[in-house]
């Protein structure tokens, strides 16, 4: 359970630094809709080389852009990309998600 609010908190910053830092530059950029893009394809390449999180974090980098495109708001966007990783991790067995590792952790 103690897991469970750390990986609460890390969601609610990495919404908070995707989408108001990135894909607000990138809507003054691109205009909304390409920042929704541009941002998930960033969101998903920040999980290189696990592909298989990769795919799953382009997904989800879609819907989470295209929520804070229509709500602004980072709080239900940390809580819903919470829930969404909490609920990926307790379903999708650890050793296809090579447990989550992405980075250099990735090629241990």
């Amino acid at each position: 359970m103690h897991m469970a609010w750390q990986y609460m908190i890390w969601a609610l910053i990495q919404e908070f630094i995707l989408q108001s830092f990135f894909y607000t530059r990138f809507e003054e950029l691109f205009g909304s809709s390409r920042a929704v893009w541009v941002t998930a394809t960033l969101f998903a390449a920040v999980h290189l080389p696990n592909v298989i999180l990769m795919t799953f974090t382009l997904i989800a980098g879609l819907f989470f852009c295209e929520m804070f495109r229509r709500s602004r708001s980072i709080y239900l966007l940390g809580l819903v990309h919470a829930l969404l990783g909490l609920t990926l991790s307790a379903a999708v067995p650890t050793d296809l998600l090579y447990h989550l590792r992405v980075g250099i952790g990735f090629l241990r």
